[in-house]
C-alpha cells in the first residue's frame, strides 16, 4: 500500500521537536508532526476526554486515512492506536501500549492528580529543577532539560487534559499496532505483550536510540511498499 505521509504524535507533556533527531534518519517521506497542544486549545470543554474522542478530532482536523503511517510515542501511540480503529491508517508505536495496566504509574486516579497539578507543585521550579538533574540518560538530557523548562509554563489545564487522555477508560481495540518498538527496561511502560523490536534506549528511544528506532521503522515501511 502505498504511503501518503508519515504523521507523528509525541507524548505526555512533551512536544513535537521530541521527533527531530529522528526525522533525518527516517526514508524521504511528506512528514507531519501533531501538536496535541493545539488541539486541546481548540477543544470543547463538554466533550469527554479518552484516547478515542481524542483519536476522533485527532483524525478529523488532519484529514488521517489508510495511506498515512502513525508514528506515537507513549500517550501519542495510545491515541494512534485509536486512530487506527477509526481510519484504517499503519500504526508504529514507540514506547506505548495498547493495555492501560502497561503504565507503570505510581498514582492512577484522576481525582488526585488533578489536585496535585491544581496546587502548582509539580510546576514549581524547585520541582522542575530537581527533575533536570535526575534524569539519567545523556543523549537526550538538553531536550528534556528544554522540555521541563516548558512544563513549568505549561496551561494546568492541559497537563490534566493529557493525564485524562492517559487514564480514563476507552472502548477496547479491535485492531492493533502494526509495530511496535520499546525497550524491555522501559521504566515509565511495561514492554507489550505481543511481539516488539527491541530497541535499547529506555522510555525516550527516539531521542536517546534515533539510529535504532529510525532502522526499525525503515525496514517496515519497505515491507509495506
Amino acid at each position: 500500500m502505498p504511503i501518503k505521509r508519515l504523521v507523528f504524535i509525541h507524548g505526555n507533556l512533551d512536544v513535537p521537536a521530541s521527533f527531530d533527531e529522528l526525522l533525518p534518519l527516517l526514508p524521504p517521506a511528506k512528514t507531519r508532526c501533531i501538536n496535541l497542544e493545539d488541539d486541546f486549545n481548540v477543544w470543547d470543554a463538554n466533550q469527554p476526554v479518552t484516547a478515542r474522542t481524542v483519536a476522533e478530532r485527532v483524525a478529523q482536523a488532519y484529514r488521517i486515512g489508510p495511506y498515512d503511517v502513525l508514528i506515537g510515542h507513549s500517550m501519542g501511540g495510545w491515541v494512534a492506536a485509536h486512530m487506527k480503529e477509526l481510519t484504517g491508517a499503519r500504526v508504529i508505536q514507540l514506547s506505548s501500549w495498547t493495555d492501560q495496566r502497561k503504565i507503570k504509574a505510581p498514582i492512577r486516579r484522576l481525582t488526585i492528580i488533578r489536585a496535585i497539578i491544581n496546587s502548582g507543585v509539580v510546576q514549581h521550579p524547585v520541582c522542575i529543577s530537581l527533575a533536570k538533574r535526575l534524569y539519567p540518560f545523556r543523549q537526550s538530557r538538553t531536550r528534556i532539560r528544554a522540555a521541563m523548562d516548558r512544563v513549568q509554563h505549561m496551561n494546568p489545564a492541559y497537563m490534566i487534559w493529557q493525564y485524562e487522555l492517559i487514564f480514563n477508560a476507552a472502548p477496547p481495540l479491535t485492531l492493533l499496532p502494526d509495530l511496535r518498538i520499546h525497550d524491555p527496561h522501559d521504566r515509565v511502560i511495561g514492554p507489550p505483550d505481543e511481539p516488539f523490536v527491541n530497541v535499547p534506549g529506555n522510555h525516550k528511544i527516539h531521542a536517546t536510540n534515533a539510529a535504532g528506532v529510525a532502522e526499525a521503522i525503515g525496514r517496515f515501511l519497505k515491507s509495506t511498499v
